[in-house]
């Protein structure tokens, strides 16, 4: 009875050992600690877990690649679109002198309608894996407010007066006292300038005597569109001011299509001595929000985990620039300030005005473009900053997950050596309880025999 004890006994051990050195077999030879749940079955989860999050980071890398490579192609089509502004610039700086042709402006005019063409044909086709990148789909601007700022005087005159507030104290010709709501103005330049002096002004609108004055031209070059206007028209209105007499005025006119410009003015103290300065402002009309979508990148890897950006449009619509011209315009006069313009008899202008305002059209459009690369080489930055943290995060998950799932294989290695000797051990101890037990019955039998 004994001896069958000692033999369960064995054999218990044996298998226990047998199938702890085949456990330890199969993680040498895999390399891992948990070849499957059994094994650990909390570890085996959360290094699952662990391991999918790591999948889930490397494709959000690829993600991110494929973002900065579309951005890259956007930046790129705007980097051409600025090329193109630039020559149209510079073309516009030739066209504005006096000693040009009529056929060489014509000529001019030409070659920047085939560039603004082609500013079109770039936003249209711009693409990136059958995405048109810059047709206004992904454009999700919040729009801008009308704005009015003082800009250089197409005329090239001073802005600044001997006598700004009756004390002789310098100053600016007119100061921007308010604007009117972006409905009431259409997008323009607008000019005021000293033109001459007189002992016995006499206003031209309401046929007043001021007595000793200035006369001050008003001109408003609209970019409304040559349908309403011809190219490029003008607007003129002149009023006689008292000298040393600042005062608070409206100028109004109207267009044919029924939009107004209301400028709210303050007028410094003016003398004679103040005659050709000249000060300027531009008005642009506000914008509304864009009608298109985010282009959305998964980033993190899990779900909402995502970077949003807008990529602009790009249209010479947009820029505000379809309608600039080098030619020269007709004059349309304003007698009375408020009556509508009138067509004058046909005589035309200088082209220094709508090359001049071309030409502020064209550095506002460049500014719009430099904007906009700028906004996008700051989501390549934000792009690349998100594929390092990702990386850096993939790095950490899969040390964690290596931790808990793989191998020490010196510890392994002794413990194979253990059960093997173990194993072997026990088979020997088995194998002698065996040749015990048969020499026990054989001299069972011969004693029964004897």
């Amino acid at each position: 009875m004994n001896l069958q004890i000692g033999a369960d006994d064995v054999m218990l051990n044996l298998d226990r050992n047998q199938r702890a050195f085949e456990k330890t077999v199969t993680q040498l030879s895999s390399g891992l600690r948990i070849n499957n749940a059994a094994d650990d079955p909390s570890g085996n989860a959360i290094a699952t877990n662990l391991t999918s999050k790591v999948g889930g980071l490397q494709q959000a890398v690829n993600n991110v690649q494929n973002g900065v490579n579309a951005l890259n192609v956007a930046n790129g089509a705007l980097k051409a679109v600025q090329d193109i502004l630039i020559r149209v610039n510079n073309l516009l700086v030739e066209a504005n002198s006096d000693i040009n042709s009529t056929a060489d402006l014509q000529d001019i005019q030409s070659e920047i309608g085939s560039l603004l063409q082609e500013i079109n044909t770039i936003g249209e086709k711009t693409n990136f894996n059958g995405l048109n990148l810059l047709d206004g789909a992904f454009d999700t601007s919040t729009g801008s407010a009308g704005s009015f700022v003082q800009v250089q005087s197409p005329f090239g005159s001073t802005a600044q007066v001997v006598n700004y507030n009756g004390a002789g104290t310098p100053g600016p010709l007119v100061t921007q006292a308010g604007v009117p709501p972006s409905g009431f103005y259409v997008p323009a330049l607008m000019v005021f300038t000293v033109t001459s002096y007189s002992d016995n002004a006499v206003d031209p609108d309401s046929g007043m005597n001021v007595g000793p004055g200035v006369y001050i031209q008003f001109d408003a070059y609209s970019n409304a569109g040559a349908a309403d206007f011809g190219e490029a028209p003008l607007y003129q209105d002149v009023s006689a001011v008292p000298i040393n007499a600042g005062q608070t005025g409206v100028v109004p006119y109207d267009t044919p299509n029924g939009l107004n410009l209301l400028l709210n003015f303050n007028l410094s103290n003016l003398t004679q001595a103040d005659v050709g300065a000249s000060i300027a402002f531009q008005s642009t009309s506000s914008t509304g929000p864009a009608n298109g979508r985010s282009l959305t990148i998964n980033d993190g890897g899990n779900e909402g985990e995502v970077l949003n950006f807008s990529l602009p449009t790009v249209s010479t619509n947009a820029l505000g620039i379809s309608a600039i011209s080098v030619l020269e315009p007709q004059i349309v006069t304003t007698p009375n300030g408020n009556g509508g313009p009138q067509a004058s008899d046909g005589t035309s202008s200088s082209n220094n005005m709508p090359a001049s305002y071309s030409q502020l059209l064209v550095q506002n459009a460049l500014t719009t473009i430099t904007t906009n690369e700028a906004q996008i080489g700051a989501q390549i930055v934000a792009m690349g900053d998100d594929e390092s943290d990702d990386n850096t995060a993939i790095v950490n998950l899969q040390s964690s997950a290596s931790n808990i799932a793989d191998l020490n294989v010196g510890q392994a290695t002794a413990q194979y050596t253990r059960e093997q000797i173990l194993t072997s051990v026990g088979t020997e101890v088995l194998t002698q309880i065996n040749s015990n037990a048969k020499i026990m019955t054989a001299l069972l039998i011969q004693a029964l025999i004897a």
